[in-house]
């Protein structure tokens, strides 16, 4: 539940304004790879420094997010049932 009636959507917002983030500075690294992958992926053109840092990047948001409902869980269930209970009092002005 998300504390939004069923004609709604909840809005869901990156927590980002304006462009993407600045990359950082580069580091190297040492990794070990099963060969097969590594020789099939460079065969491709596969960028493995892009790849890698764009799935932990991914990885990382998703940690962040698990982390944020986590702590906010019960925040968020009381206010989903002071909703269910009172309402949106916004409702009447609403257009949507």
């Amino acid at each position: 539940m998300t504390g939004f009636d069923e004609d709604s959507k909840p809005f869901r917002h990156s927590g980002h304004i304006g462009p993407g983030p600045k990359p950082g500075p580069k580091r190297a690294v040492n990794l070990t790879i099963d060969a097969e992958i590594l020789a099939a992926a460079k065969a491709q053109g596969i960028n493995l420094s892009q790849t890698l840092e764009d799935e932990l990047r991914k990885r990382t948001q998703q940690a962040r997010e698990a982390k944020f409902r986590e702590e906010s869980r019960e925040a968020i269930e009381s206010y989903n049932r002071f909703i269910a209970e009172h309402g949106i009092w916004s409702k009447k002005y609403r257009s949507w």
